[in-house]
């Protein structure tokens, strides 16, 4: 049992490295997933372009682009403190444009033009905030989060929400 003003056993330095090694672990799974996402298989191979998809787009906005965009967004209003903050909001910006990608191969693709309009503006506002985290540029990162906001309504808007405002997906 603890006494008053006695000194827990979780000291700081080990909590951080605990939430920090959470985090490297998540960042990894993310990473395993988009090389498992975007690898071809040879025996299986689409014929257009040689990429077999296997995530779909709500798939791929559920594992990846999601939790991306609110890790980017939680860095934007609480701006990091330290080297190893923003190095994380920088990779979680960068799994957003990569992921970003994504939407642009293969079956995922809706309809040339507009779709690839919108997903390379999303890649560009995720470019940006991988920028301005490299850069630890708190306001910076604030004015990429607004692009990566209005390149998601945009696309929402038109191929997902018929009209509705910003929120969950229909299932």
């Amino acid at each position: 049992m603890r006494q008053p003003g006695s000194v827990s056993s979780w000291s700081e330095p080990k909590m951080r490295r605990s939430l920090t090694s959470r985090a490297a672990r998540t960042l990894w799974v993310r990473v395993a997933a988009i090389a498992v996402l975007t690898v071809p298989v040879a025996a299986q191979r689409a014929p257009q372009s040689g990429v077999r998809t296997l995530a779909n787009v709500l798939q791929l906005h559920e594992l990846l682009i999601s939790p991306a965009s609110d890790a980017v967004f939680n860095a934007s209003t609480d701006p990091p403190t330290d080297d190893k903050g923003w190095t994380a909001a920088r990779n979680q910006a960068l799994i957003l444009a990569e992921s970003s990608n994504l939407l642009m191969v293969g079956s995922r693709v809706r309809d040339n033009a507009n779709w690839m309009k919108m997903s390379r503006a999303l890649v560009d506002a995720a470019a940006l905030a991988a920028d301005a985290a490299e850069k630890k540029d708190a306001m910076a990162l604030e004015s990429a989060t607004d692009a990566i906001t209005v390149a998601c309504m945009d696309c929402h808007r038109q191929y997902r929400d018929g009209g509705r405002q910003m929120g969950a997906p229909p299932r």
